[in-house]
This record gives C-alpha cells, structure tokens and sequence, in this order.
C-alpha cells in the first residue's frame, strides 16, 4: 500500500453506493455496492456488501455475505458469513466460521474454516484446518500441516446428512495430513491418516500410513 496516499474513514449505513477508493477504515452497516477497487487497512461490515473491482485491506471482519469480482488480498480475516472472490485470495491469517468461494487459487498462511469452501484452481495454506459443514472441493490442495474433517458441530445438527458433509479434490498434498470424509485421486503426504468416510485411488506416503477399517485406498504407494 502507498503511505503516500490520503486515507480517510468510510462509514456506511443503510443501503448505499460508492465508487471503491483508497481508504484508512470501511464500515458498512447494512448493504453496499462498490463500483470500483477498494482498498483500505480495516475493512469491517455487517450486511451485504458487493465490489466490481479488487479488494485490499490488511485487517477484515465479515458478518454477512461479501462478493468480490475481481481478486482479494489481505493480512488477516475473521467472522461470520460468506466470502466469494471472482479470480483468486491470498490473505495470511483466516479464522472463519461460513463459507468461502473462490474462481482461481485461495492461499493463506494459516486457514481455519468451519463451514463449506469451493477453490476451482490450488487450495494453499502452510496450516489448513477444514470442519465440513456441507459439500466442498478444490482443485489441488497443498499446505504443511492438513486437517479435514467433518463438523461435529454439523453432524448434530444436520443428522443423516453425513454423506453431504464431504471434500473432493483432484491432488491433496502435504507433509502432515489427516482426512475424514474426502474423496481424491491421489494423496502425497510425509504422514498420512485416512480416516472415516474416505475413499482415495492412490496414497503415497513416506513415513506413516493409518488407514480406518471404513476407509478405501485402492492402491497405497510408500515412496523411497
């Protein structure tokens, strides 16, 4: 961001328009339409908010629904709500509670959702941690440290609904992993758990392989 730039404060409330800018903090209370590129150090909103163009900010906080067409870059994200970017989000620290949608890659630091996510292109995070909550996939999936796991929260609330409450992916990869619930072609992993409810065509592992007895791996592969 360019510290030669004037910010002022954006405060929004009600139902409103505004042509996006450089800005120091958002705040929307209610529902806004942005026509162009925002870009601001803390962007908070409680409503609906929609943006034509790109969305910068360091710090975020989600209560409602925030779809984005063009790419969303930050520091950090936390709330509650759903967040869609229409060609790719990097932003570092994510804690959400929701859903995430995202045209092109989704990559973080460290990504903690519970709820549903759909990546079309490479899910990246060094520490993922997934609670399935409905139906979700990626691409590729890449990372350090991988955990995808069904919901506890939504198996009790959601009873019978387990088969839906479900990751697919193409290519997980990464040095620690433990699935529940998952479907893959293929598994690459250091440490490798598969756990209830997967079904995976090829595992490769290097050091560990825990498969569960409801589990289905069609072909595990221990690399050299």
């Amino acid at each position: 961001m360019h510290e030669a730039i004037t910010r002022n404060d954006l405060k929004i409330l009600g139902t409103s328009t505004s042509v996006g800018g450089h800005f120091k903090d958002v705040k929307v209370t209610g529902e806004c339409k942005f026509t162009g590129d925002v870009d601001c150090l803390k962007f908070g909103q409680t409503g609906e908010v929609g943006v034509d163009g790109n969305l910068r900010m360091q710090n975020m906080k989600i209560t409602g629904e925030c779809e984005v067409k063009g790419r969303i870059d930050g520091d950090s994200l936390r709330g509650q709500g759903q967040l869609t970017a229409g060609s790719g989000l990097r932003i570092e620290d994510v804690k959400l509670t929701g859903g995430i949608m995202v045209t092109g890659d989704c990559e973080a630091e460290k990504l903690q959702l519970t709820g549903v996510i759909e990546v079309s292109g490479l899910l990246n995070a060094g520490n993922l941690e997934l609670a399935l909550f409905g139906p979700c996939r990626a691409e590729t999936v890449g990372g350090s440290r991988i955990s995808i796991k069904r919901s506890r929260t939504g198996a009790l609330l959601k009873p019978g609904q387990g088969k839906k409450m479900s990751f697919k992916a193409r290519l997980i990869e990464g040095d620690q992993i433990e699935l529940q619930s998952t479907q893959a072609q293929t598994v690459r992993g250091g440490q490798v758990i598969i756990g209830i409810g997967c079904e995976i065509d090829t595992v490769e592992y290097r050091d560990l392989l825990e498969i569960h007895k409801s589990a289905v791996v069609r072909n595990p592969v221990k690399l050299l």
